[in-house]
């Protein structure tokens, strides 16, 4: 081919030569543009600067945040964690037995290597809670940003979104770490993300499955799917079919909702919701699927027997609470971190409980047939009703209720008295408790004995007025006091509260009040509303009459506020309250703000057996698990009272049980002829009834009432409403508790001496008196001889100072 002719060249033009071109210009842009686009840069730099210093910041923090994470998120030890066991010394042998196990779940923690694990349990969780599980790193950034977005910024979705991938969820279950709004949700949120993205890094995805399986909660305190398999399937967990898997990963999501007990119909769909989602993900075939979500939800049969024994006792529960507070103490965490502590940490707890004297209470207070404590039913306001509540309704079947102003919805229940008892030795050991009536259902459940308070009513007499009265030297067994009101009504001094209200006096000052002479009253009235007879009586019979009259004048010798120093600081009744309970109605008559509880107040008491004062305490111990001790209790000992002062004030109590004038006569233990002393105790308006009884080894105190203060006779009657049906039940339970004990006598004093004293002048008897009774003194405080001339007053003196009790009718005589 001829290329020239091809591609020939063209002769030149002629013409203008051609110019030079010239440099192309810029085209002038508007200025208005030219400074919105600078702006536009401008915020731009100064957004990726913000974002920079932001995610700095955010890294910074969440750095801090998890420095002191400690062992929290150690995958290689949470397999170690072992339940907790309560020991106790067996009475008959001695030994030490195993008495109770502290764990959060219904058996102790069995942990499932993943080889044991069901392939398909494993993907039940992953298909539904985290699918992409083996290909993300921790986190879901996706899924994250979308539901930040959702919920801080703009609501893109109808309902809130998850986005937490199972390492997030584990970092839940072990760090308890689960605010979950506003600014500190957001902040957890980002602890929680960088959690997991170091947990990711850490552990490979087969690790953090296994923990996870294993510490996942279920209905209840059940964790770990190895419990869960043997709770509702009675299997172990390797023995699960498809279907069971399915339902066990159903529960997680919300046990309440789901719970396979109570709501077997949400459980099921759920159930095959999962299996669904397994199909669709090719875990399993359309086959499995169908087969599976056609098979009933069959449960356990046991599994009723397994909840009822799993429930812990009301000295277990305190016991809990009390070890929880001293490992919070020790460690300074938080409560939710201690609980998890105990429950995971393998201790072994040395308790004070008395096996045999634990059953043994607990039997009486099953109290069935009321054969004890007689049931009082009244209705009660709440505005809400919980599963166990006894609800009114209507003649027609609908709830009773009644709408308030406010638009507040009141619903009623039908409630019964209720009662509680503890016991303690004199070391201070809590060796049985029982904190209600009937049988106890659920664990950690409302404990009357331990953290519920309540007015003391008389019960404070002996402990505040009467025993410093005679520690002081201000009283003896016989000083003579006028049964007479402190005020009388011409002094006003108290107010009549009920004529100021219906009068409308209520706002008037103490000066404006004097004009109105019936807005007074004498105070204080005995029991049964009298106010004495003006009759002069010795201490003794004052106080074994619980004669409100004769112990505010004790009272008042030693002062409201040394009365409560001592009960306060001394004998550790600190629920009481220091700026509205300094007043003798309060340390005399018992009208506290609050009151005490049943346990401290029996504490309170040992006083009176060698006048020395301990701690009470649930355990003596917790050794670690590798028998090293890691908690001893911290109970302190020290002489509250001398020793003379308890003997004497033991004596004065002995004549309420004694005594044919005491409030509990003729209702001591019949023990190897052992004696005993007590005391009873009433609230205001019958609202709270006590007694605190002693003996040689044991002192108990025993509460009656409702849970909310409510009058008893407007239930029971006045015949019924006593202290008695109190003392009774110590009567029954000491009389069995004591049956096999040896004989034991409480000790005495070198320092206290019996002399017969003058019955009309409370003074030393005389050669000229003619009626005289024996009494117990201070041997370094003896009153003076009488020396009168006694021509008159000898029956009614007689009739002041009776003989100890012999089998008579003492119905009558509840006085308190």
């Amino acid at each position: 081919m001829n290329v020239s002719n091809s591609r020939r060249e063209e002769p030149p033009k002629r013409g203008r030569a051609p110019r030079e071109p010239k440099e192309p210009r810029e085209k002038a842009k508007h200025p208005i543009l030219r400074a919105l686009g600078r702006t536009l840069a401008t915020l731009i730099c100064l957004g990726i600067m913000v974002c920079s210093l932001a995610a700095v910041a955010a890294v910074y923090y969440a750095v801090q945040a998890t420095a002191n994470d400690g062992n929290l998120l150690d995958l290689d030890n949470i397999e170690l964690s072992q339940s907790s066991t309560v020991v106790a010394t067996d009475p008959d042998t001695g030994a030490q037995v195993e008495y109770a196990t502290l764990r959060s779940s219904n058996s102790h923690r069995v942990w499932a290597d993943l080889e044991q694990i069901p392939t398909n349990l494993q993907y039940a969780f992953i298909c539904t809670e985290d699918k992409d599980f083996y290909n993300e790193p921790g986190v879901n950034f996706k899924r994250t940003i979308g539901a930040m977005i959702n919920e801080y910024l703009l609501p893109i979705y109808s309902s809130k979104q998850g986005a937490s991938t199972l390492e997030q969820q584990l970092i839940k279950n072990l760090t308890s770490d689960k605010s979950a709004s506003g600014v500190e949700g957001a902040l957890r949120k980002l602890r929680e993300i960088y959690r997991a993205l170091c947990l990711s890094r850490a552990y490979s995805k087969e690790t953090i499955l296994e923990a996870y399986l294993n510490t996942i909660s279920f209905t209840g305190t059940i964790q770990g799917v190895q419990t869960a398999a043997n709770e509702y399937f009675n299997k172990d967990v390797s023995q699960l079919t498809l279907w069971e898997c399915a339902t066990i990963a159903s529960i997680t999501k919300n046990p309440t909702n789901y719970n396979p007990y109570t709501n077997p119909e949400n459980l099921i769909h759920r159930r095959n919701f999962i299996m669904y989602n397994m199909w669709q993900q090719g875990i399993i075939s359309e086959e499995d699927y169908r087969n599976g979500a056609a098979q009933p939800l069959v449960l356990a049969e046991e599994d009723t027997n397994k909840k009822t024994s799993s429930v812990t006792s009301y000295f277990t529960d305190a016991l809990f609470t009390e070890v929880v507070h001293d490992i919070m103490d020790k460690e300074g965490v938080d409560e939710s971190t201690a609980q998890s502590m105990l429950y995971t940490g393998g201790y072994t707890i040395e308790a004070t409980v008395n096996p045999k004297m634990q059953t043994a209470m607990e039997n009486l207070m099953l109290n069935e047939g009321d054969a004890y404590f007689p049931a009082g039913w009244h209705e009660e306001e709440v505005t809400s009703i919980s599963d166990d509540d006894v609800q009114v309704m209507n003649a027609d079947g609908t709830p009773k209720t009644r709408t308030g102003d406010d638009g507040t919805v009141y619903y009623y229940r039908n409630v019964r008295t209720q009662a509680a008892m503890v016991t303690l030795d004199y070391d201070g050991n809590v060796l049985a408790m029982v904190g209600g009536l009937g049988e106890k259902t659920k664990s950690l459940s409302l404990n009357r004995a331990y953290s519920v308070t309540r007015q003391t009513g008389s019960t404070i007499k002996p402990i505040g007025a009467y025993a410093l009265g005679v520690e002081y030297g201000l009283v003896n067994w016989s000083t003579m006091l006028n049964n007479s009101p402190l005020y009388q009504k011409q002094d006003m001094v108290i107010r009549d509260e009920d004529y100021c209200r219906k009068n409308g006096l209520m706002g008037l000052s103490d000066s404006q009040l004097k004009a109105y002479p019936n807005a007074w009253r004498s105070w204080p009235r005995n029991y049964g509303g009298n106010y004495g007879d003006g009759s002069d009586l010795p201490l003794w019979n004052g106080l074994a009459r619980s004669l409100n009259t004769i112990a505010i004048r004790v009272g008042d010798l030693v002062g409201a506020s040394n009365i409560f120093n001592f009960v306060y600081n001394t004998l550790q009744l600190t629920t009481l309250d220091p700026a509205n309970d300094v007043g003798l109605a309060q340390m005399v008559m018992g009208s506290q703000t609050h009151g005490v509880t049943p346990t401290a107040l029996a504490a309170a008491f040992q006083i009176f057996y060698d006048g020395e004062y301990t701690t009470p305490h649930l355990y003596t111990r917790v050794l670690d698990r590798d028998g090293n001790i890691y908690l001893e209790n911290n109970a302190t000992s020290y002489q509250a009272l001398t020793p003379q002062t308890a003997y004497i004030m033991n004596r004065l109590l002995k004549n309420v049980l004694y005594s044919n004038v005491g409030t509990a006569s003729g209702r001591y233990p019949n023990s190897s002829g052992m004696e005993s002393f007590g005391k009873t105790g009433t609230a205001s308006d019958e609202k709270d009834l006590w007694f605190v009884g002693g003996t040689p080894y044991y002192v108990t105190a025993v509460w009656w009432g409702y849970d909310a203060p409510y009058d008893m006779t407007n239930t029971l009657g006045k015949q019924q409403a006593k202290t008695r049906t109190c003392v009774m039940a110590w009567k029954a339970y000491m009389e069995q508790v004591q049956a096999n004990l040896p004989y034991k006598a409480f000790p005495t004093s070198d320092g206290v001496v019996e002399r017969a004293y003058c019955t009309q002048s409370g003074l030393l008897a005389g050669a000229n008196c003619p009626s005289r009774a024996t009494g117990y003194y201070r041997a370094d405080d003896l009153p003076d001889t009488c020396n009168y001339s006694h021509s008159s007053g000898v029956a009614a003196a007689q009739s002041a100072d009776t003989a100890p009790v012999v089998g008579q009718d003492t119905t009558g005589l509840d006085t308190d």
